[in-house]
């Protein structure tokens, strides 16, 4: 079957902070390159370091020339953080314009010159490494910044999506509790009518003084049972009615569907629609949000007793699966044409030719389900009935 809903995503993890040190050092390296020619800084720093390993190469230093050249290395080091590759390359000519003279004028000795070559071969190749390194570490982080920014921008755009999902999912029960409340205002009615007979006639006995103690003790046991009846039916609305944070906790659905038919159960028998409940097996809790739970089950139900407008039969069926607990909601009435199969979890697709919502509650309950980690299956035959099946993994043992 398609998805067409709103699934819930994983929040992707944050950047770890271990990090944060590490990435500021290596930021204010980065930040070292220069940004201009001979107008930086940078530039005569090199320069004048340059001549001045120069003057000492050549009139301080007498002897081991060998060991004093690295000293260049070290401006070199600062060109390739500053210049990178260019620096490089520009500081090694330096280098050698500055050292090899030595060999040749001073020197006269073919492997001092052959000894400051590979020395500048190496100082040169140790730059460049250092040069490119700095090249890939600055593209690594310019990426890796990029990472944290659509990281942001996808924990906002999840968290705006999942305010959205409960906006729609309470929207889906405004709607169902004003068709419950329609048809609960009619049940309520007859009790209260009960009420006010039985407390007339017992003012009545009570006022005239010809009363009979027994015959009291029945009418109060009545209204007792009249009032009773309509406190469990406005409380399971206004349970139902209430805005919870969604929690998992074990939940028996055989008590979701005991709420479930407290609100729905007048309606299947004003239509003459006969419900059936049966439990296979055992069932064991799952781990669900009871009142998200008993919002899918009153809109499966509802939309039941809706394709069955000449009464009928519905069959509520609990078993236990693999690993699963399967609510089977099966009605005898009109069917789903095929063609409409796969758009029966649209959002505002509807079939009804009354306007007795918008389509959002498939819609919605498919979301619900799913975020459970479960799903929601279809069979349907048009003149026949649908059944529609609730699986939820069952609360591991």
């Amino acid at each position: 079957m398609r998805d067409n809903t709103t699934q819930h995503v994983e929040k992707p993890p944050a950047p770890d902070k271990k990090y944060d040190r590490q990435i500021q050092i290596l930021e204010r390296l980065l930040n070292m390159k220069a940004k201009g020619g001979i107008r930086n800084p940078s530039f005569w720093i090199i320069v004048i370091v340059m001549l001045a390993f120069g003057y000492i190469y050549y009139n301080v230093l007498q002897s081991y020339h060998d060991l004093y050249i690295i000293l260049f290395f070290y401006p070199m080091m600062y060109a390739a953080i500053t210049y990178r590759l260019r620096g490089v390359l520009i500081s090694g000519v330096a280098f050698l314009a500055i050292v090899l003279p030595h060999g040749f004028l001073m020197e006269h000795d073919a492997y001092a010159v052959v000894r400051s070559l590979l020395f500048a071969l190496f100082a040169f190749l140790i730059s460049s490494l250092g040069a490119t390194l700095l090249n890939y570490l600055e593209r690594q982080l310019e990426s890796y910044r990029e990472i944290v920014y659509l990281n942001e921008e996808l924990n906002k755009y999840i968290e705006q999506l999942e305010k959205t999902q409960r906006q729609l999912i309470q929207a889906e029960k405004m709607n169902a509790l004003g068709q419950l409340s329609a048809s609960v205002a009619h049940e309520i009615n007859n009790p209260l009518a009960g009420v006010l007979v039985y407390s007339k006639l017992l003012a009545k006995k009570v006022t005239s003084g010809a009363f009979n103690k027994e015959e009291m003790i029945t009418n109060l046991a009545k209204i007792e049972n009249a009032v009773t009846y309509c406190s469990n039916i406005v409380r399971s609305l206004l349970d139902f009615a209430r805005q919870t944070e969604p929690t998992l906790k074990p939940v028996n659905i055989s008590d979701v569907l005991d709420q479930v038919m407290t609100l729905v159960g007048h309606q299947a028998e004003n239509k003459k629609i006969t419900v059936i409940r049966k439990e296979e097996n055992p069932v064991s809790p799952v781990m669900a949000d009871f009142a998200q739970i008993q919002q899918v089950f009153v809109n499966l139900v509802v939309n039941a007793i809706q394709a069955m407008s000449e009464g009928g039969k519905l069959t509520i069926t609990t078993s236990v699966g693999d690993s699963s607990v399967r609510t089977s909601f099966a009605d005898t009435g009109v069917g789903i044409k095929p063609e409409n199969m796969e758009k029966l979890f649209t959002p505002f697709f509807t079939t009804k030719s009354e306007v007795k919502g918008v389509g959002l509650g498939l819609s919605v309950s498919y979301g619900i389900v799913e975020r459970h980690g479960g799903k929601i299956e279809v069979q349907s035959e048009v003149g026949k009935g649908s059944t529609f099946t609730v699986i939820i993994p069952s609360t591991p043992q």
